[in-house]
């Protein structure tokens, strides 16, 4: 298995939950690259199994019953349509056995390499004030508990990562005050802010933070300046490959940028996550700790950044569970080719299964030969090669699933003749 691709993720943490939020003011007009409009919204894939929202996905929403197929001669085991029973036009399938009769099954090996993809991280955490206040009855603050969750997400795939982090506000920024000169969140690069390097080195240097006493009194939640300064870390970082953003926070913001003490082009947060997520495929995930629940604009900008709505963890030990499903987003296994051998070779072809895993959650589905105009799989006739058409084929290679493998059953027999009568002397 080879590495390849490097794979960004930014972690944003904003908010603080008791300071009364004042009225934003109008964005400052500022000239500022990449703000076009977000594409399409993905279509949602049926796996046989109930709706599944498919963010990452390329496949469209599935077509009528009537669709044509997607090319070729597909072989299926339904009649005409090539489609099993059950399985309809479009759709993922519940797995099945595909030898009924118990006679023994074959998982098929496959020429296909595997590409591991690593991922860069960039966790922009929110440590305003309110964030020491405590969190419930566990006996600590929403600032440890976040701090200790994202380290231990980030620690299982460190070798894989590239990790960065901003922090803020790193000088205090006072409602209804002029703001700090050169504002209230630092560059990536200046004191206080970890550039990216990779998981390992990074670890130490966010412990060293935490170790170190926090400077001034930490007041305000200038989260769109700290969405500011995430654009300019995002253009200038030497990272190649797809790029996450993820804002963490325990409310909505309470200060907002001059451009013209910053010296950095300002826009709202929603129109950050969506210019990122149109112009480089950068997703930005919100999770919201004790204090952001009904804050409209975290909703606003997960869903401007294609990540559906904010999470709303209930306890540290949940926070920690979707920081790893983040995290574990951002490594993939990516298929180098959508033409695949088979061996041996499928006999009879006609009884061969695709089943793929999706790499977010691990679900096995059975996908039939037509997908609908635009994806689907064929097999030659003589059952050696394999052929993933369309947009199933661009998902394969994007990293949606974790692996596609092949199965058959026993061909069919022929009855043995009978026995011949026993002699009788």
């Amino acid at each position: 298995m080879r590495a390849a691709i490097w794979l960004n993720l930014v972690v944003m943490v904003p908010a603080c939950a008791s300071e009364a939020p004042p009225q934003r003011p109008a964005p400052v007009s500022i000239p500022m690259n990449n703000t076009a409009g977000m594409s399409a919204a993905p279509g949602v894939i049926d796996s046989g199994l109930g709706s599944l929202a498919n963010p990452d996905g390329l496949l469209p929403a599935p077509p009528p019953a009537s669709a044509a197929g997607s090319g070729g001669t597909p072989m299926g085991t339904g009649g005409s349509s090539g489609l099993a029973q059950g399985c309809e036009v479009g759709k993922f399938c519940a797995p099945t056995s595909p030898d009924p009769d118990n006679c023994g099954t074959l998982t098929l090996k496959q020429d296909v390499e595997v590409t591991k993809v690593p991922g860069n991280l960039l966790v922009i955490f929110d440590q305003s004030l309110s964030m020491d206040e405590p969190w419930g009855m566990i006996g600590m603050s929403k600032l440890t508990a976040a701090q200790q969750a994202i380290s231990n997400a980030i620690m299982s795939l460190q070798g894989s990562l590239t990790v960065g982090a901003l922090f803020f506000p790193t000088y205090d920024c006072v409602p209804a005050l002029p703001p700090p000169p050169g504002g209230a969140v630092s560059p990536i690069d200046a004191a206080g802010q970890i550039p990216f390097q990779p998981g390992p080195q990074f670890l130490q240097a966010w412990n060293q933070h935490w170790n170190a006493p926090l400077l001034g009194i930490r007041l305000g939640t200038p989260m769109q300046e700290a969405f500011d300064r995430a654009d300019v870390a995002i253009r200038n970082a030497k990272l190649t490959g797809a790029l996450a953003v993820l804002a963490v926070t325990d409310g909505a913001p309470t200060c907002f940028p001059d451009p013209n003490l910053t010296m950095t082009p300002t826009a709202l947060e929603t129109e950050r996550a969506t210019a990122w997520l149109s112009s480089k495929n950068v997703k930005t995930y919100v999770v919201g700790l004790p204090g952001a629940a009904g804050v409209q604009l975290l909703n606003d900008v997960a869903r401007n950044g294609g990540t559906m709505e904010y999470l709303l963890p209930d306890d540290p030990k949940v926070l920690e569970a979707k920081l790893k499903e983040v995290v574990m987003e951002t490594v993939k296994s990516k298929f180098d080719s959508c033409m695949i051998k088979l061996t041996p070779a499928a006999d009879p072809p006609e009884k061969l299964q695709m089943h793929v895993v999706e790499a977010k959650d691990g679900m096995k589905s059975r996908v039939d030969h037509m997908l609908g105009p635009n994806a689907g799989w064929t097999i030659s006739a003589d059952g050696t090669r394999v052929e993933i058409t369309g947009l199933l084929c661009d998902d394969a290679k994007n990293g949606r699933f974790s692996s596609i493998t092949f199965e058959y059953g026993c061909k069919d027999r022929t009855p043995p003749p009978p026995l011949p009568p026993p002699i009788i002397n």
